[in-house]
């Protein structure tokens, strides 16, 4: 093959569909293999005019290019939201335990739905009871492998490790306490997602199906006029008191009047009670004096039941 006075590369030409398209094809002179023989007799305003055409049936070519790759755009696109659907239909649904209690491989217990996840184990070493606990999202949107925006908001909700006791009554009344303040969480299977935890609910920008974002509650500004009004309105007895005085500042004081006598109850009526009632008592079931496998703990409580005590079941012992 004849060697040209030139060289040709390409190697940054590149297609990945639906992301990007590259072409770029340069020209490198080697003038030891150039031969200007040609061009030797030929009228150097001849010359011009060859390249001025030249030139512009490079530009008509380069124009071609320009309308092949803007036909690339659309299918590119195309490809591109394909791409992004099929993943985001392609997201397992969340496996959890229907918001019950259950015992896991390792001993450890868990309570779950398709938004939130707690869990414990207790576990004896030497004379004390370690406790560790979290209450996390479930995060299905970390699934597909990479993420679109920054670490917040995290997965875990709250976590504590290694705590001791003494005892496991001790441990198991603590969990208990924790398990109540967030049980509302675990009353339903799907519970409304906060705004800022969205995108561990989201792939691809989309939420996903079976997912639902809480409501926001707009607050009503209160300025300084509307907390005056309320003072005035809560006070009207003091105001009036006030306003006599500084009008009738000279008026004689009426005589007091005494109080009239309380009439002694008759004889046979009820008496009038003057103490306060008893106050609530709080009922706290104690938990169990040793450990059972077979025990689960407590549920969430559902909606529109009558109010129970705190344990519906007995946290489970620990291994």
């Amino acid at each position: 093959m004849e060697k040209t006075f030139y060289d040709i590369s390409s190697s940054s030409t590149m297609l990945r569909e639906g992301s990007y398209l590259t072409v770029q094809r340069s020209l490198n002179y080697r003038g030891e293999r150039a031969d200007f023989t040609p061009f030797l007799d030929v009228p150097i305003k001849e010359l011009e005019q060859r390249l001025k055409a030249s030139k512009a049936e490079e530009r008509k070519i380069y124009d071609q290019l320009q309308e092949a790759a803007k036909a690339w755009d659309e299918h590119g696109a195309q490809t591109l939201l394909l791409q992004k659907a099929i993943e985001y239909l392609k997201v397992p649904e969340v496996q959890h335990t229907a918001n019950e209690w259950k015992q896991k491989k390792d001993g450890s217990w868990e309570i779950s739905n398709l938004v939130y996840k707690m869990t414990f184990s207790i576990v004896k070493t030497g004379d004390e009871w370690k406790l560790s606990w979290e209450l996390s999202y479930t995060a299905p949107g970390l699934s597909v492998g990479y993420w679109e925006y920054t670490r917040s908001p995290r997965q875990r909700i709250e976590y504590e490790g290694s705590k001791k006791y003494k005892t496991l009554e001790g441990a198991q009344k603590y969990i208990q306490s924790r398990f109540d303040r967030y049980a509302e969480y675990f009353e339903t299977l799907s519970p409304r997602i906060p705004k800022e935890a969205k995108p561990l609910f989201s792939v691809n920008g989309q939420l996903l199906q079976g997912y639902a974002i809480m409501r926001q509650v707009k607050k009503e500004s209160v300025t300084l006029e509307d907390l005056m009004a309320q003072l005035e309105a809560s006070f009207p007895v003091e105001n009036a008191q006030e306003q006599d005085g500084m009008d009738h500042s000279e008026a004689v004081p009426q005589e007091h009047e005494e109080p009239a006598a309380v009439e002694a109850p008759q004889e046979g009526a009820p008496a009038v009670p003057t103490e306060a009632p008893p106050p609530m008592l709080t009922v706290i079931t104690p938990g169990p004096q040793a450990a059972d496998p077979k025990q689960s703990p407590a549920k969430a409580t559902q909606p529109g039941r009558k109010k129970r005590p705190l344990h519906k079941k007995r946290l489970a012992m620990a291994r």
